[in-house]
């Protein structure tokens, strides 16, 4: 019993050793905390909507202890279209917890628009490259979408197509690669 017991020690401790030096390495990677530009490519949800997205961001200056990193891009959310997005991201570095307020301009279709607030957690697996994980909450206004199915009598013109508005809760995620 002693023996096995001795044998099972033997084999964690050289299980974990090496991922202790990998650890230990992963720990010294990221002393460096600089905020750089980057490029961020995910995928998610919006409502029930999936959608892909691509952006960039890169810090213009710091309010107090926050970097302000405004970031720019392209959701290509299935049934909507393409919506180009802006987000101004405060953080303290470049890996750890984010946020800020976000916007929106839907191009297809009668077009649209969103606004709302972002926020996530980012971190790096290599010096360059990481992952993140966002949640938001958007308002969301969709031209043209609602009509009515009624049938239109003769003479009448139809009732013209409503704006859909509605919150928008959204899950993102994806990696990142700093320059």
């Amino acid at each position: 019993m002693r023996t096995l017991k001795m044998s099972l020690l033997k084999t964690t401790l050289a299980t974990l050793l090496p991922l202790t030096g990998s650890l230990a390495a992963a720990q010294t990677m990221a002393a460096d905390t600089r905020e750089r530009p980057t490029i961020w490519a995910g995928l998610g949800l919006e409502t029930i909507v999936p959608f892909g997205s691509l952006a960039v961001s890169a810090p213009v200056g710091r309010v107090g202890a926050l970097t302000v990193a405004p970031r720019l891009g392209v959701d290509g959310l299935v049934l909507l279209g393409p919506v180009v997005s802006a987000d101004l991201l405060l953080s303290r570095a470049d890996t750890g917890w984010y946020g800020g307020p976000s916007a929106g301009l839907i191009l297809a279709g009668k077009g649209g628009w969103r606004a709302g607030v972002v926020g996530g957690y980012r971190s790096r697996t290599r010096p360059d490259l990481g992952f993140f994980v966002e949640g938001g909450v958007r308002y969301t206004v969709v031209r043209g979408v609602l009509t009515s199915h009624e049938p239109v009598p003769a003479g009448q013109s139809a009732r013209p197509a409503e704006e859909l508005a509605l919150p928008s809760p959204t899950l993102r995620l994806g990696l990142t690669y700093r320059f």
